[in-house]
């Protein structure tokens, strides 16, 4: 958990998570991520649509549409209607211009307003989000221009006066550059027709004849950014063979001596000539499950994204693959598109090949077993059990008295269930009762628990309250008779680092004996470090669905937004699809927030962004066991 923020910068990770996709959708790239930064552009070969943070200020309704304007012109326009080269040959050529800026800056706004009348045309649900970009511009713009002309920076105002002139409102061309706008009128009306980029291109650079020799200096205003071909171009160029056959993805690059890298490229060739063996596979270069085991690498060889899987695609996909003769014997030239799009059946991790989330694809696990009990530990539980016995006792009796109501209720004379054998009173009773219901015989639960528990710094003033909350959880279902176990997890931050990060599970309580040891090592539980919640509850999903029992719940206790190594940006967005992807395992996952003693509104919106309803916040430790109590109820009444 991060304790400490100095700038109210936050976004907000649900709407975060609605421009991603947002950007997935319209860019047909089922990587884009979207990044908040001083300028919006287009990082098309990484993968990252900037939006700007000019809206942060803005109110919430303006500033979503803001953002999706940005999206919108990035995912979408830049995307499929700009051509980079020409932008960066254009640039590289205005190099060495005394008004390089300006140019510059007039090359970029051109673009987008010509990208902007293509997203309105070919998606009018676009318009409402450029209507308020514009009204916001105009307002903006008129401020920069009546500062610009106090400065006495007349580029600037000139820039600004042409952005207001396209939006339809106008402003006095600043009086030094006069006689340049006159010679720029007509170029400056031809912008607003041009069809593509290389138009635009050609109308900036006769502009640049035109401005070359003007004794007026450059703006010092950057309004607008485009993309670094350097590291567009690196991003191509740097695919080493590794990248190409799809090997380790968490490899990295070292420095280390000829000799040894020409060891470890023929280590990597034998690894790579081994590792796409499948025992349904004896010739990898001509299976035609080749889909399956060259799936996800940190290069996009598939060509366009994969689009959303619809509800027929498991069908033609099982058609597809199914055994049936051929003509054809060479796949290699099968259409990857269909393959991708059958493997996201699984979902966006099996698609990219990184099952525990692409962000934690560098995380490496340990366990740690519960030590034997000290008698400091024993006389520690033994109080927290004595105090929390009378909650123990009330659940216990509750549910069983349930259970024994549910046993013994009559099961003949009934309004609805199985048809019974007394019939007559179908004529002689004007309400009858036909019907009965099998007598069920007593038989155990069949469900199941999990509690995941936070183990992280944050958590040092509140580890006594919350272990008194686990006990409750555990002595409940120990005389419940429900298998169960608790593990607390945290990722040590000291180790951590860009090629490894390292996450500890403490399991306290195993289910192989929940139901007959003694809870004392769960005193053992204490604050670490951080906490990367998304790969914990990926890994406490993948060990509950391997239980037999019908009934699996996942519960877990955390105390803040996930922090942890690279992890922040990504952190909530990675959590909520960890929970959406145990939900879909029929796993029950229940988040228990507990704040610091007052529930504050982003607060309540972080838990709803990542558990949606099933989410408990509790208001401080100290209250934890009061609002358990009803959750165990609520879940154990369930599996009735």
């Amino acid at each position: 958990m991060k304790f400490l923020v100095f700038a109210d910068t936050k976004i907000d990770s649900f709407v975060h998570m609605q421009l991603i996709d947002l950007s997935r959708s319209l860019s047909k790239v089922d990587k884009m991520d979207v990044s908040f930064s001083y300028h919006s552009y287009l990082e098309r070969n990484s993968g990252i649509t900037h939006v700007s943070q000019f809206w942060n200020p803005y109110p919430r309704d303006i500033q979503l549409e803001g953002w999706k304007s940005d999206v919108y012109l990035r995912s979408y326009g830049t995307q499929f209607h700009t051509d980079d080269h020409v932008i960066w040959d254009t640039l590289h050529k205005l190099k060495s211009h005394p008004h390089r800026e300006f140019l510059k800056q007039v090359l970029l706004f051109a673009e987008d307003y010509r990208l902007e009348q293509i997203c309105v045309s070919d998606r009018p649900g676009m318009a409402h989000a450029f209507k308020l970009r514009k009204e916001t511009f105009q307002v903006h713009y008129n401020r920069e221009y009546r500062k610009h002309i106090q400065q006495k920076r007349t580029l600037d105002a000139l820039f600004c006066h042409i952005i207001l002139l396209a939006n339809k409102r106008f402003v006095a061309v600043p009086q030094e550059t006069q006689e340049v706008y006159q010679e720029l009128r007509s170029l400056l009306t031809k912008l607003t027709t041009a069809k593509s980029t290389e138009d635009i291109a050609a109308i900036v650079t006769e502009m640049a004849a035109i401005t070359e020799h003007t004794n007026i200096n450059d703006m010092k205003t950057a309004y607008r950014s485009f993309s670094d071909p350097s590291k567009e171009n690196n991003t191509n160029t740097d695919q080493n063979f590794d990248d190409l056959t799809r090997n380790n993805e968490t490899k990295t690059k070292k420095t280390i001596t000829k000799d040894e890298d020409s060891d470890k490229k023929k280590d990597d060739k034998e690894k790579e000539s081994h590792s796409s063996w499948h025992d349904e596979t004896s010739d990898p270069q001509d299976s035609f499950l080749q889909m399956d085991l060259d799936q996800g690498t940190n290069t996009d060889l598939l060509g366009e994204g994969a689009r959303e899987a619809e509800s027929g695609d498991a069908v033609f996909g099982s058609v597809q693959t199914s055994a049936k003769s051929t003509d054809n014997n060479d796949f290699d030239t099968q259409n990857e598109h269909e393959a991708e799009t059958d493997n996201n059946q699984n979902g966006s991790d099996s698609a990219n090949h990184f099952p525990y989330g692409e962000v934690n694809k560098n995380v490496t696990e340990h366990f740690v077993p519960a030590k034997p009990a000290t008698l400091d530990e024993i006389a520690q539980y033994d109080e927290y059990n004595q105090e929390i016995a009378p909650f123990v006792s009330q659940l216990k009796q509750n549910f069983l008295k349930t259970m024994e109501h549910k046993r013994t209720a009559p099961r003949e004379d009934l309004h609805f269930g199985r048809l019974g054998k007394k019939l007559t009173r179908l004529v002689t009773d004007k309400n009858p009762r036909l019907f009965r219901k099998k007598q069920e015989s007593q038989q155990e639960l069949d469900t199941t628990f999990t509690l995941l528990v936070d183990c992280s710094a944050s958590m040092f003033n509140k580890m006594e309250e919350t272990q008194k909350g686990i006990v409750l959880f555990h002595e409940t279902l120990k005389a419940l008779r429900i298998p169960h176990s608790v593990v607390g997890f945290w990722e040590d931050a000291a180790d951590a680092s860009s090629n490894d990060q390292p996450n500890y599970f403490h399991e306290v309580i195993s289910y192989r004996n929940s139901l007959h040891q003694s809870g004392a090592p769960i005193i053992q539980l204490e604050p670490q470090e951080d906490n990367r919640d998304g790969y914990s509850i990926r890994r406490m999903g993948e060990e509950l669905a391997k239980r037999p029992e019908q009934q699996k719940i996942l519960l877990v206790f955390s105390d803040g937004e996930p922090a942890a190594f690279d992890y922040e940006s990504h952190g909530v967005l990675d959590t909520h699809e960890a929970v959406t992807r145990t939900r879909k395992l029929g796993i029950e996952t229940i988040g228990m927030f507990i704040a610091n003693g007052e529930i504050t509104e982003e607060e309540e919106k972080l838990m709803q962004n990542i558990y949606g309803p099933q989410n408990v916040v509790v208001p401080s430790a100290s209250e934890l066991v009061d609002y358990l109590m009803p959750v165990l109820r609520k879940l154990l009444f369930k599996s009735l």
